[in-house]
Parts: C-alpha cells; sequence; structure tokens
C-alpha cells in the first residue's frame, strides 16, 4: 500500500483551481462578484484575447486594507464568513476563500487596493502560488485585480480552452448576468480595447435596454408580486416573444445569478401552449426568499442552489407566470408596467454605449422606448420563385462548389435517418382529378392513383432549391431600400462571425453608423424570403454549441417549410399545373422533415376495399 501523503499547498491549490477556475469566464464571474460584495457602486470589466492574456476587473468598493492584502491569496481566507452557522444565512455572493486563491495559482495575478481610511494603498503580486510581500502603492479607494497570462503554469488545461472568440462570448454572458442581477451598479466592459456594454445603475429597465436594445420592453411584461412568501420581480417575453435559444434567461436567486432546473420547468411549462420546437421563452426573473430556504453552498461555481422545498417554488412561479399570460394577473395583484405612464422618469438621455475609439454615441428617449416594434413585410407570392425564374448557369470555379462542403456530412446523415426517397417514374401523362380538402392533390395515371400533399410537396421543392444554391451562379440584386440590423452586442459577436457564411450566399451586408448593419444585397434566385428575420434568427442562435454552416442550412430548412404553400390554400388551375410540372417524376421524395410527399394508391387495392377482388 502506497505511503499517505500530505499535500504541498502549491498542489492542493492548483487541484482547488481546477473546481473554481474551470474557463476564463470563472475568473470573471469571482472577481465581480468580489467587487460587488465590496460595496461597490462602479465595476470596470476589461478582457484580452479571451481572457488568456488579461482579465481585469476595477471597483470602486470598500477596499481592502494594507493588513489584509497578506492574506488576500491565501487558500480559505475571506471576510463574508466566520463560523458555521453563517453558513445557514449567508447574503454575500462569494463566501468560500477559494477564488483568490485558485486564480492566483494558475496566472500571474496582482492585486492593488486602498481602504477609505488608508493612508496608502497596497500592492500584492501572486504568480503561479509564489506569493509576495505587500508594496506601498498609491491608488484612489477602491480594488483593481489583475490576472495575467491564465493557465500558463498549466498547459493540459489552456489546451481545452476554446478559440478566444468562443472564451470571450462566455465572458460577455456572465458580465450581462451581473449587469442584470445588479442593475443599480454601474457596469462598463471593455473587450479588445472596444466598450461592449456600458449601463448607468439606474435600474433594471436601463440596463435591460443596454444589454438587449429598447425593444425588449415592448415586448415584455413587468412581474411584481409575492406568493408562498416568495417575492418575484422581473420581466417575461409576450407570447410571441420567443427565442431559439436560453442564452436570454436570466435567474436570480437573492440576487444572485444560477442556473435551475425547477424554475426553469415552471417557466417553460407555463408558456407550454405557446412554445413551438426549438422555441424559448425570454425571461429576467428575480426570486427573494428566506436564506435559509435556499442552499448555495452546493457548488464551488455557486451557479448551482437547491430549495428547500421545490414543489412550493414550482407551484408558484407556475401559477404567477401563467396567470400572466392568461391575463388573469389581477388576482395575484401584480403589477405591469405602462410604458405610456411616467415619462418624466424615462426622458432623461444617456449614451448606450462609448467605444474607445472612434466612438459614435447612441442614445435613446423617451419616445424610443414607448413606441411600438412593428415590422412591415412584404407579401409573398408562394410560387414566385420556384416556378418563374429560369435555372442560373453552374458556376465552374472549385471556390464556390466548397462554398457549402461542410455540410456535406450533415446532408449524408440526414438522408440515412429518413427512408430511402426513390422516384416514382412517371412516363404516361397524369389525370388531374381535383383537390380534396383545399390540401391534397389527385392525380390518375393508367390503374394508379397519387394523393400529393400540397405543402409537402412544394416545401421539397424550396428545400431542394436552397441546397443546390451553393453549387449556382450566385447572382446578387440591389434592394431598392436596403434594410437596417441593429443587433445587441450579444447577437452583433454573433453577427460578425456568420458574415462570411452570409456572403457565400450572395448577402451583402456592411456596418452602418451606431453600431447598425445595412443589407444592401441579396440573391435573386432567394427573392421570396424574409432576410431580416432570416439573419435575426440567425443571430440568437448559440454558435458554441452548433456547426455555423450546419445551422445555416436548418434555418434554410425552416424558411422553405414556411414560405411553402399551405395546407388549405386553394390553388387555382394554372398554379396546380405548374406545380406538377415542377415536382416532374420526384413525387415519392419527402419534405425536408420526412412527411411524404405523395402517396401511390393501386386499382387492385381499391377493388379490394370494395370486395371487387379478393
Amino acid at each position: 500500500m502506497s505511503k499517505i501523503n500530505v499535500l504541498p499547498s502549491s498542489v492542493f491549490n492548483r487541484i482547488s483551481a481546477g473546481e473554481v477556475v474551470e474557463r476564463p469566464c470563472s475568473v470573471a464571474k469571482e472577481l465581480i462578484e468580489n467587487a460587488i460584495d465590496a460595496g461597490a457602486t462602479e465595476i470596470d470589466v476589461t478582457v484580452t484575447n479571451g481572457g488568456t492574456e488579461l482579465i481585469e476587473v476595477t471597483d470602486n468598493g470598500s477596499g481592502i486594507s494594507y493588513d489584509d492584502l497578506k492574506k488576500a491569496f491565501l487558500p480559505h481566507a475571506t471576510s463574508k464568513i466566520a463560523d458555521v452557522e453563517d453558513l445557514d444565512r449567508i447574503l454575500t455572493l462569494g463566501f468560500r476563500g477559494e477564488a483568490l486563491a485558485s486564480i492566483g495559482a494558475v496566472s500571474k495575478s496582482t492585486i492593488i487596493s486602498k481602504t477609505e481610511d488608508g493612508e496608502a494603498g497596497g500592492m500584492i503580486r501572486c504568480y503561479g502560488g509564489s506569493i509576495s510581500d505587500v508594496e506601498y502603492f498609491p491608488c484612489k479607494k477602491g480594488t483593481k485585480i489583475l490576472v495575467e497570462d491564465l493557465f500558463y503554469n498549466t498547459p493540459v488545461r489552456a489546451k481545452f480552452l476554446k478559440v478566444p472568440k468562443s472564451e470571450e462570448a462566455e465572458i460577455s454572458n456572465i458580465v450581462c448576468r451581473m449587469m442584470l442581477s445588479k442593475p443599480e451598479i454601474s457596469f462598463t466592459y471593455t473587450l479588445n480595447d472596444k466598450v461592449i456594454f456600458q449601463t448607468y445603475g439606474d435600474g433594471l429597465e436601463s440596463a435591460m435596454i443596454n444589454v438587449y436594445g429598447y425593444e425588449v420592453i415592448n415586448n415584455c411584461f413587468y412581474i411584481e408580486t409575492q406568493k408562498n412568501g416568495i417575492s418575484i420581480k422581473g420581466y417575461i417575453g409576450k407570447h410571441n416573444y420567443l427565442k431559439s435559444n436560453r442564452t436570454y434567461q436570466t435567474l436570480l436567486v437573492n440576487g444572485r445569478y444560477v442556473i435551475n432546473s425547477t424554475v426553469n420547468l415552471a417557466v417553460t411549462n407555463a408558456y407550454s401552449s405557446y412554445l413551438m420546437k426549438r422555441q424559448y421563452p425570454f425571461y429576467v426573473l428575480n426570486i427573494d426568499m428566506p436564506s435559509e430556504f435556499v442552499d448555495v453552498n452546493v457548488h464551488p461555481n455557486k451557479a448551482d442552489v437547491r430549495f428547500q422545498n421545490n414543489q412550493v417554488v414550482y407551484s408558484t412561479i407556475y401559477s404567477v407566470i401563467s396567470s400572466v399570460l392568461d391575463g388573469t394577473s389581477q388576482a395575484l395583484d401584480i403589477v405591469k408596467i405602462d410604458l405610456n405612464k411616467d415619462e418624466d422618469e424615462l426622458k432623461k438621455q444617456r449614451p448606450i454605449i462609448e467605444e474607445n475609439k472612434n466612438a459614435v454615441s447612441a442614445t435613446f428617449t423617451v419616445k424610443d422606448l414607448v413606441k411600438p416594434y412593428r415590422e412591415q413585410k412584404g407579401k409573398i407570392n408562394p410560387f414566385s420563385s420556384v416556378f418563374d425564374k429560369p435555372e442560373p448557369k453552374r458556376q465552374e470555379t472549385q471556390e464556390q462548389l466548397d462554398v457549402f462542403a461542410q455540410n456535406k456530412l450533415y446532408i449524408e446523415k440526414l438522408e440515412k435517418e429518413k427512408a430511402e426517397q426513390l422516384k416514382i417514374e412517371i412516363e404516361d401523362p397524369l389525370i388531374f382529378i381535383g383537390q380534396a380538402f383545399n390540401t391534397f392533390l389527385i392525380y390518375q395515371k393508367k390503374d394508379d392513383l397519387y394523393i400529393v400533399d400540397q405543402h409537402a410537396a412544394h416545401e421539397r421543392l424550396l428545400y431542394d432549391k436552397m441546397l443546390n444554391y451553393s453549387k449556382l451562379n450566385i447572382i446578387s440584386q440591389p434592394l431598392l431600400v436596403p434594410f437596417t440590423i441593429k443587433p445587441n452586442p450579444l447577437e452583433e459577436q454573433t453577427l460578425l462571425k456568420i458574415m462570411p457564411y452570409v456572403k457565400n450566399l450572395g448577402i451583402v451586408m456592411e456596418k452602418s453608423y451606431n453600431d447598425a448593419y445595412v443589407v444592401t444585397m441579396v440573391p435573386v434566385e432567394l427573392m421570396d424570403m424574409d432576410f431580416k428575420e432570416f439573419i435575426d434568427d440567425l443571430t440568437q442562435e448559440n454558435l458554441e454549441k452548433c456547426d455555423t454552416p450546419t445551422m445555416i442550412l436548418e434555418k434554410l430548412m425552416q424558411k422553405a417549410c414556411k414560405h411553402a404553400i399551405k395546407a388549405g390554400y386553394k390553388l387555382s388551375k394554372t398554379e396546380i399545373d405548374v406545380l406538377t410540372k415542377k415536382l416532374n417524376d420526384n413525387f415519392g421524395l419527402k419534405c425536408p422533415h420526412g412527411r411524404p410527399v405523395a402517396v401511390k394508391i393501386t386499382k387492385t387495392e381499391i377493388y379490394k376495399w370494395f370486395k371487387r377482388i379478393v
């Protein structure tokens, strides 16, 4: 049996760091939480190169005294709790005393701090767990923490990091949650020398506007109520304000950003009758309850919490959300904000974002907040693109042939998962019998009947057209009236990532003033698409969990379904003839979702139904 060894501090600190400091976003979260606990009213966060080069957090909080600085990087050293009883009434975001020691063990960290009554500030460094002596350093009240060369001494951990853009997206997500969790604090978030987010400490509505854009308020219900000893306050999206991922869901428990399956299930079930597949409700909710009823000491990251009674929490959240959506919230004394009142409180103008370089200030006023967000959509002829335009010539260059080369494996997998799509040979003329239920087209060919689902047939044609589009000579057409896309900072990061791919589709997009993007040209062959809606959907996707070309392909599939002829639509003879001609011998194909385009019924089968033959 091996001898039991007591590990030195340099070893167990690095082991502990593996639980607390998983990624750069973990460092940012811990440092911001420390700044909040210090009573800061202003917090500046600076990140460079995905957080591995630099994460800097500066605050105007209470600061750390010169004498206490020597303890800052020691494990299990904290000012938040003193004894075991304090664990039952935790009121601060941090309390374990592990964060700074763990961060210092895997980085080159520096703390500069000064208290209100301190004569001089102090500075201390911790490089790879090696702590320096405290030095006098002139500074103002508050604390600045610099974390440089993260994971420089743990190359294995560094290898598992994602590309800088991906790590930056995770940090941006954490910073947004902190802004929403503490709307009374002014935040500035600078990424690679550019100010990405800025809030002003003047309330949740302002924080949401600066994170998501002003239109979010007009698309949400405000909730403020108490039930079963639980206080619920925040915003939930209206019935039609749904998102394509959970990035737009923020849950706060006693002011702490957490992820909890009980609350998430309650909200999702309350929206169940309004949700389609792969749609998620928007919400920013703060749940307050006595600290003894919630356990935050579950995991070192403090993102997971446990409730003393999950059933009470679930039923409370579900009933409140359901009552708001059903319009029966008055019974719960829920206050809904009417943005048409109290305009004097909203008339204050302020810059939303002010960049360090070449800054262009954007302002909002009460008129911007109150006006409804509407989008005028032109009517689309479902037949215009598919039936009326000639097929363009093939592009011979290998570069364009490989535009969607990454989709090859996905397409092959998709086809394997579905039944084999055999074509039905139609050599003899078809006789059109009629349209049943304004949904099915009935044809006769000799001794066989074909029942065609008009929606599935047109959807298949549109999808095949979009799928093969990358192999065609792409011709773009200038828009008579270009349209503008104004993404919020989080969506802008996604937009910048997908821009090369949408450009290959023939969609020309340029950055304009005030952080807006203008679409000036679109492909001729896909003119019937709602490109604004298409790009909006793409920018809401979480690209960390999917391949970009694959995601674009899926969106094209959705658009094919949306723009196809609907069931219940009565077709004219001309439209039926055109659809029949375009289908050609593809009656055996299935729609992109796997439903059959046509069903074949033989004369023999019909005769057997009526007992004419045995």
